[in-house]
């Protein structure tokens, strides 16, 4: 199927304080998204970090009505110019990529805002996680996802149980370099499959800190818990039980930290050899009981 637009220019450019002013206030295409604070925010610490890379913006001219609109950049040229103006000084070194086209209406233009930063294309969880893992040779037979599921519980636990100052988002996957994490990562791979997908985040940090007393019992219990069983009260099996019937709806949702107790109970249970006939009913009060 032909389209009627076309690039008529594309080439890279100094950004200065003055192209980004500019660029910040032309007229805004219909089609871009809406300016959403988190965006600004995330750019602003890229940029005061020194993390940027050259930004890519785009223009086009709308032969029906011989206007020319902004078509991509609204967010990073409005963070730009907002530190022109409040610093007087610029970031030196920084590039766009600017590209130019003309399309016969605006409805042809959304055609190529389609095509800018396509859903298809973009990072996924998965491939930021990967990026990490495969620095790690040890590390690059775990499958991906199972590898990202052990980082995230990994941090949740840090975070969560023990009070550290873990950092969020895709930082989080900075800890694939402590090579220490790397035999619970590799665990967590020999473990999850896709029937264990009732082992969510909380139930992963509570392999995290089982694995950090013992990882030998760590794996056998958790490898238990994750396949069918007929010794009804054991504990693997009472904990999988209610795992599943939280996942499905069953149960009333509990919050991560009624999973955590409930996974803390059960390995409390089968590490002192006790039998269970259901996951105690969760307490604020009590909270989640010690590992060991």
């Amino acid at each position: 199927m032909s389209h009627r637009w076309k690039l008529t220019s594309s080439e890279t450019l100094d950004l200065t304080g003055e192209l980004a002013t500019k660029f910040s206030g032309m007229p805004a295409s219909p089609t871009e998204r809406d300016v959403k604070a988190k965006r600004l925010k995330y750019l602003q610490d890229v940029i005061n970090g020194g993390l940027e890379i050259a930004f890519n913006w785009s223009t086009c001219l709308i032969l029906s009505t011989g206007e020319v609109i902004r078509l991509n950049g609204q967010h990073s040229s409005r963070v730009l110019a907002e530190i022109a103006k409040a610093n007087g000084a610029f970031p030196a070194g920084l590039k766009v990529h600017l590209d130019q086209y003309e399309a016969e209406s605006m409805q042809d233009a959304v055609l190529i805002f389609r095509q800018i930063d396509n859903r298809q294309s973009a990072r996924t969880p998965d491939d930021i996680s990967g990026a990490y893992q495969g620095v790690h040779p040890t590390l690059r037979s775990t499958p991906k996802g199972a590898a990202r599921k052990a980082i995230e519980g990994a941090a949740w636990f840090l975070s969560v149980i023990r009070g550290a100052d873990i950092p969020s988002g895709d930082d989080r996957f900075d800890l694939f370099n402590d090579t220490r994490l790397h035999a619970f990562v590799q665990m967590v791979g020999r473990i999850l499959t896709i029937k264990t997908n009732e082992f969510t985040k909380p139930v992963i940090g509570a392999m995290f800190g089982t694995w950090e007393l013992s990882p030998s019992e760590a794996e056998q219990f958790w490898t238990t818990t994750s396949k069918e069983k007929e010794d009804v009260d054991h504990p693997t099996t009472v904990l999988d039980r209610w795992l599943v019937a939280a996942r499905d709806g069953a149960i009333e949702k509990p919050s991560e930290i009624e999973i955590y107790a409930a996974c803390a109970h059960a390995w409390v249970a089968s590490r002192h050899n006790r039998t269970m006939t259901e996951i105690p009913r969760f307490s604020k009060k009590k909270g989640a009981p010690d590992l060991d």
